[in-house]
């Protein structure tokens, strides 16, 4: 087995080994996903795994259907166990809007590195609920599993075809907001001890 492939399945090996807490801690009701977020996310993910195929195979795909699978499952169990948020606020649905009209720029524009731009900006989008929730409520969030995605993001890069950007800003910005998540938590956490 190639490098590429053993770092693209380490990656996603990761990225379930933090669901396996995570389900433990919504299964317990102790930690709070936000929906919104994670089902743009699935949404964000799948799309973006669908462009990276056709533009031929990387093993650093593997990571973002390992997201999408991830996003998907833990919305469905948030939403069974009955501790997912649905924020109302303005600024939830304002972000959320912002990251569909992300994905509707990035599939109809025809510059493929303005495309994945847009595309991680739309994640950015969906994912900044959570990142607003784990800053105020640090306790909502499971730091060992952000730091699971935060090791399958790093491990991504090194899975890439190439390093041109188009290849490596998409599991770059993901190793970069896993990172600013698992921190929030992790910083926040112990100030409010």
């Amino acid at each position: 087995m190639e490098l590429k492939a053993t770092f693209g399945i380490l990656s996603a090996f990761f990225t379930f080994a933090g669901l396996v807490p995570y389900f433990l801690e919504v299964h317990k009701r102790k930690i709070y996903p936000h929906n919104l977020s994670w089902l743009g996310w699935a949404f964000i993910t799948f799309v973006g795994g669908i462009a990276m195929l056709a533009d031929g195979w990387s093993w650093s795909v593997f990571i973002i259907f390992a997201n999408t699978l991830s996003c998907l499952l833990i919305v469905g169990y948030s939403i069974y166990k009955r501790v997912g948020i649905w924020s109302t606020t303005i600024y939830d649905y304002v972000f959320f809007g912002l990251g569909i009209l992300g994905i509707i720029l990035w599939q109809t524009l025809s510059i493929p590195l303005l495309a994945i731009i847009c595309a991680v900006m739309a994640d950015l989008f969906f994912g900044i609920p959570t990142i607003v929730k784990a800053y105020k409520s640090p306790k909502s969030e499971l730091p060992i599993a952000w730091f699971a995605c935060m090791l399958a993001g790093l491990l991504s890069l090194f899975a890439v075809r190439s390093l041109t950007l188009i290849d490596f800003l998409y599991p770059l910005y993901l190793f970069i907001f896993d990172t600013t998540v698992f921190l929030t938590v992790i910083i926040f956490r112990n100030k409010n001890k």
